[in-house]
């Protein structure tokens, strides 16, 4: 029946040569038998060869309907034909594979084999049965006599009973997502607090602030404790793929955020709102949430040890970018500063220092290490692959800034490190983000499609910019 179905949707306007070659113009569905040829041959197959063998970059819309078409087809038949039902783990076997009930047969004992053979038809014939008496006990029991099979001859990687309950509950709470406004709302508060003080101090803004920062501590003991689960539940660290990554630099703008919160009233707030922000984009389209298998070059302890260094040290880099830009918009509103604006920049520049400091030595150790795992995994240290390009661009871009107060000509020095601080981050952002959805490399576990250049990130551009042009009059005051 669902051979001959229309069900396999193609776009009429972008799959117009599709529904010629299959031969059905004018329609916008497609039965699976459509697409073979009499002789059995897939039709597609050459525009499918075509499609793939093409950069994604270069690809037209037509093939990228291609490749959306053929996922379709190839979803339908595999259901049709038990490729989905591997549910049979091979005994012994090194690789820990799994097969259907037909092909795991060869190399297992008889009585496995018979079990393997009889165990589905059993829970269709009871499952036919239940639906009359409305009693699904026999059937819940045969599929539980699959689970002591799995649980016999894969015990060592199939999720415990905890894993599965730990996964739903993380999935069922979302708590990332309601962390990202509570974040949000602490931060406002601390940032219209901090502000407030610059001009009024007295006791209740005092108390006001040890408040949100009792608040804060709380959210991030929550965040803590749902990265703890997602670890527990995924059975790995959870940094490795874009969407853990940016939870973990949230996590960390955290830590970094409480740690220096005594020296200056400005970080704690910039560190939750960023965090707040950094929780947003990771619940957006192109950031996948699932918890899924890694791939083979990510299941190395390196995974705990050198992307955790890499990506936290993007925290305080972040960190610094934050508190040059918040720096840069005191000076614009300081033509006649009081004493506690300039103390204020005073204090947010030397954190920003030693933010950044802290930042390009975690930088460069974790690029280090990454050259040990890289001669592990592919036989040499360095080889100029995008992502380690970049990282080098990006530590260069930081030693330079951090050096600036070196050159005479460079003053006033508040101003330009400020600035260059924020323009500096810009490396980071390309480096975790530009290179894995526009350049290519070995690095590709992390890539996505191509996407054109957000709106978001002009307008980022365009603001950083008006910021330090509107600041730079009002340098030599500062």
């Amino acid at each position: 029946f669902w051979t001959f179905a229309p069900v396999i949707k193609v776009d009429a306007t972008k799959g117009k040569l599709i529904l010629e070659t299959v031969g059905k113009e004018g329609t916008e569905y497609v039965a699976l038998k459509d697409f073979f040829t009499e002789e059995g041959e897939y039709l597609l197959q050459e525009m499918v060869d075509e499609s793939y063998n093409t950069k994604p970059d270069q690809r037209s819309q037509h093939m990228e309907e291609v490749i959306k078409v053929d996922e379709r087809f190839n979803i339908l038949y595999q259901a049709l034909t038990d490729s989905y039902m591997k549910m049979f783990p091979k005994p012994n076997d090194l690789d820990h594979a799994w097969y259907t009930d037909k092909s795991v047969l060869l190399g297992v004992s008889a009585e496995d084999s018979v079990f393997v053979r009889h165990i589905l038809p059993l829970i269709y014939s009871s499952s036919d049965s239940a639906r009359i008496t409305g009693d699904y006990f026999t059937v819940l029991k045969n599929i539980q006599y699959i689970a002591k099979y799995q649980q016999r001859y894969a015990h060592e990687i199939v999720p415990s009973v905890a894993q599965i309950n730990a996964e739903l509950g993380y999935n069922k709470l979302q708590l990332f997502f309601h962390l990202f406004y509570s974040y949000w709302l602490v931060g406002l508060a601390l940032l219209f607090l901090a502000i407030t003080k610059l001009f009024k101090d007295n006791t209740a803004i005092d108390k006001g602030q040890k408040a949100f920062v009792i608040l804060t501590v709380v959210l991030f003991i929550i965040q803590t404790l749902n990265m703890i689960v997602r670890w527990f539940a995924g059975g790995y660290p959870p940094w490795s793929n874009g969407y853990e990554m940016t939870i973990l630099v949230s996590w960390t703008t955290i830590l970094f955020g409480l740690f220096f919160h005594k020296k200056t009233d400005f970080i704690l707030p910039l560190a939750t709102l960023f965090t707040g922000t950094l929780l947003f984009v990771a619940f957006l389209d192109w950031l996948n949430p699932e918890i899924t298998n890694l791939v083979p070059v990510l299941k190395s302890y390196w995974l705990k040890i050198h992307v955790a260094i890499i990506v936290g040290s993007y925290a305080p880099l972040a960190l610094s970018a934050l508190l040059g830009f918040t720096s840069l918009g005191l000076m614009i509103f300081s033509n006649t500063p009081k004493e506690s604006v300039k103390l204020a920049i005073k204090e947010m520049t030397y954190l920003n220092e030693m933010s950044m400091t802290i930042g390009i030595y975690m930088l460069s150790i974790g690029t280090f290490l990454g050259g040990v795992w890289a001669n592990e995994s592919w036989g040499r240290y360095w080889g100029w692959d995008p992502k380690e390009t970049w990282a080098l661009i990006s530590i260069l871009a930081f030693a330079i800034v951090l050096h600036l107060r070196l050159i005479p000509v460079i003053k006033p020095y508040r101003f330009w490190f400020n600035a260059a601080s924020v323009i500096a981050f810009f490396s980071i952002i390309m480096t975790s983000f530009g290179v894995n959805y526009y350049l290519s490399g070995l690095h590709s576990y992390a890539q996505g499609d191509p996407m054109p250049v957000p709106t978001w990130a002009y307008v980022l551009v365009s603001v950083v910019m008006l910021t330090i042009f509107a600041a730079y009059r009002n340098r030599a005051k500062n």
